[in-house]
């Protein structure tokens, strides 16, 4: 045995770091693992349309003669930080795909999408410990790694996953400088803030939390109450200068802004009727974010919702203002974006970090108050938190189920086939290699346009001279089909084309649903937003009766 000429020993204060520091580095190993995995699940093809927005945007950018990007739903920040990045990538590998392909584009902000994911679990782990206790902020950090939402943002070129990050990093520093503000502190506030605004204008909601930070802290004396107008002016400065800096064309080009912003607005608060968020027709507000978070983040999603309740009636009642400052950001945000038409579930990204860690705080007080309860929920929260985040990582391990239907169509679908797809949905077969969609005649059904007399002729029409049809996802039938009120004949259609009486027979469908030893978990009843992006059911169907376009109307009449 070798003796080594000192003795090492630790001390029980680097025994208690250890033993904190060494699970959280495990559990951080397994969460890059779940974000990095396979970032080109599409083999280049983007799925998603706001990456395919964004990229389009990178694209427009050339440092620094043309900056304007001329998209705005999202802010400056990203798009610069992706552009920066890829003429990094051409610098070094002589490759110009980085800043003219999509695709390419996409896995780079793919890969900032992972990387500011994993990087929440830092600033996440020292709020809870600020705000509760380090039993919450190791148990949130558990849950956080294991969420699915995180986990499926991280896939995907989009803001989320780094406004995420930027309101926890905001949500620490209000702490810091509720504290004790000082000059230096509201400068750096201001700068996050700043930045955060330029990545998404959504962003505005964060600063109640600086701003009740300020607020409390005059209240209570921690500084002079002169000061802190002060401190909230060069607070506003520093925001204003940086949001300029890292999205200066949302000032300069103003007018495409708030053209932009009417629009967004609009369709988010249905004042603008837009096909792509008919849904949520019949959607109750709140209730159904809540309903989802279930598929976000799991089955602690309850006592993330219970313990929000009791915590903030805690707050108000014994003052504690941190608590407060903390709960400030999620309420007003969920309070706001909750009472939306549009609800696409990664709106409520940014509030899930505070959730599982309220969630986590309240299991830790079961547990102070029912040890055996607490420990039975705890373990069965973290098996079942984890198993899901399993099961739906799978998604990324096979295949991609576009990729699987146009491998199928190139191989049994004779070329020259007419093939139907769906406007407002990506068009199959994609091109794969030497293969691409022109080796077929495709066409778009209008699916979407008014039912009427002439919907019906054109029903009629266009299936009677058709091969086959592929419907590329859920996104149209799974919504119109209930819609019996909008849209009466083509909620028929659907229902008569599934049940073999238009003269088409299901072929074959591909589907990629959460997996966890071979049980797969249907995830049909979500909002649409989890599944047709990444893993959609995508259904083939083939012409075999042949019916005139008499007949198809006939049967659709009646």
């Amino acid at each position: 045995m070798i003796q080594l000429p000192f003795k090492f020993k630790l001390s029980n204060a680097w025994r208690e770091r250890l033993v904190t520091i060494i699970p959280i580095l495990c559990t951080i190993a397994v969460g890059i693992l779940l974000r990095f995995y396979n970032l080109n699940w599409d083999n280049y093809s983007m799925f998603h349309p706001d990456e395919r927005n964004i990229a389009n945007a990178v694209t427009q950018i050339k440092f620094f003669s043309q900056l304007n990007p001329h998209f705005f739903a999202y802010g400056g920040f990203s798009v610069y930080l992706y552009r920066a990045a890829a003429d990094l990538l051409v610098f070094i590998t002589k490759q110009t795909v980085w800043i003219m392909d999509w695709g390419h584009i996409n896995i780079v902000g793919r890969f900032f999408s992972a990387t500011f994911s994993i990087l929440t679990v830092i600033p996440l782990y020292f709020l809870a410990k600020r705000v509760f206790n380090k039993s919450a902020a190791l148990l949130a950090v558990s849950f956080f790694v294991f969420c699915v939402s995180s986990i499926q943002m991280a896939h995907f070129a989009v803001t989320e996953s780094l406004l995420t990050f930027e309101g926890i990093i905001l949500a620490l520093l209000s702490l810091w400088i509720f504290e004790k503000p000082t000059w230096y502190k509201s400068v750096i506030v201001g700068i996050v803030f700043g930045i955060s605004l330029a990545t998404k204008t959504s962003a505005a909601s964060l600063a109640v939390m600086p701003f009740l930070a300020l607020l409390f802290a005059g209240w209570t004396k921690k500084t002079s109450r002169v000061k802190i107008p002060l401190f909230f002016i060069l607070f506003g400065i520093l925001a204003c200068v940086f949001f300029f800096i890292f999205s200066p064309y949302t000032i300069l080009d103003s007018k495409d802004f708030l053209d932009s912003m009417h629009y967004e607005s609009g369709v988010a608060t249905g004042s603008i009727p837009v096909v792509y968020t008919l849904q949520f027709n019949h959607t109750l507000p709140y209730l159904f974010q809540i309903t989802n978070f279930f598929w976000q983040m799991g089955l602690i999603t309850p006592f993330a919702v219970v313990g929000f309740l009791v915590y903030l009636f805690v707050g108000v009642k014994t003052k504690k203002y941190p608590l407060l400052i903390f709960l400030s950001f999620p309420l007003i945000y969920f309070g706001y974006v909750g009472s939306w038409h549009t609800k696409f579930i990664r709106y409520m990204m940014p509030i899930i970090p505070f959730l599982l860690i309220i969630g986590s705080a309240f299991l830790i007080d079961i547990r102070t108050k029912r040890l055996l309860l607490g420990n039975i929920l705890i373990t069965l929260l973290i098996i079942t938190t984890n198993l899901w985040a399993i099961a739906f990582f799978s998604i990324y391990t096979v295949p991609q189920t576009r990729l699987q239907a146009s491998i199928w169509t190139y191989s049994h679908i004779p070329y020259g086939k007419k093939i139907l797809t769906e406007q407002w949905d990506d068009g199959l077969p994609i091109g794969i290699g030497e293969y691409n969609q022109g080796l077929y005649v495709t066409e778009g059904m209008a699916i979407y346009d008014t039912d009427n007399a002439a919907k019906l002729l054109y029903y009629g029409t266009t299936l009677s001279h058709a091969d086959y049809i592929i419907l590329n996802s859920r996104r149209l039938y799974g919504t119109l089909i209930h819609l019996t009120d909008l849209y009466p004949l083509t909620s028929k259609y659907y229902k008569y084309l599934f049940a073999g009486k238009l003269g088409y027979k299901e072929v074959a469908d591909f589907t990629s649903y959460p997996n966890l030893l071979g049980l797969q978990i249907n995830d049909d009843s979500s909002e649409e937003t989890l599944q047709v992006y990444d893993h959609p059911k995508v259904r083939i169907f083939k012409n075999v009766r042949h019916y005139s376009d008499q007949q198809i109307q006939e049967i659709l009449r009646h």
